[in-house]
């Protein structure tokens, strides 16, 4: 795989190229679809965005799934430009928001989740339950 993490079209990372563990991927998106959430294809994309660690070798299995909530970078640079007004600040507290209710809405469908006390990324460890549609 080569590396086109340096140019500003590179779209990022799929699951599958990030070696992300199957069962919690499947189960990640079989919640979002529940809610009609939309799950990124691609990490650097819009909506629940799916990756790992920044350190990591390719080829190389994760063990765990990192979650985030992810807007357009036209959306987010619009917001910081358009003046002082707090947009910038009111969109990022609008993502806090929709991550803390991806959490929550994650652990009901049985995936444990915990954030990461150094990083603050949300992670999603393992399944601790039974799917919701069981």
């Amino acid at each position: 795989m080569t590396d086109d993490t340096d140019t500003d079209d590179w779209p990022g990372y799929t699951p599958e190229e990030m070696d992300l563990p199957t069962e919690l991927v499947e189960r990640i998106r079989l919640v979002c679809s529940l809610l009609h959430l939309p799950v990124a294809e691609r990490h650097g994309m819009p909506g629940v965005a799916l990756g790992r660690e920044e350190v990591w070798k390719p080829g190389e299995p994760a063990d765990h799934v990192t979650v985030s909530w992810n807007v357009s970078d036209k959306l987010f640079d619009t917001a910081e430009t358009q003046g002082s007004d707090g947009r910038a600040e009111h969109l990022c507290g609008a993502i806090d928001a929709l991550e803390r209710g991806l959490v929550d809405a994650l652990r009901r469908g049985g995936l444990r989740v915990e954030r990461d006390t150094g990083t603050q990324d949300w992670k999603v460890l393992g399944i601790a339950a039974l799917s919701p549609l069981d």
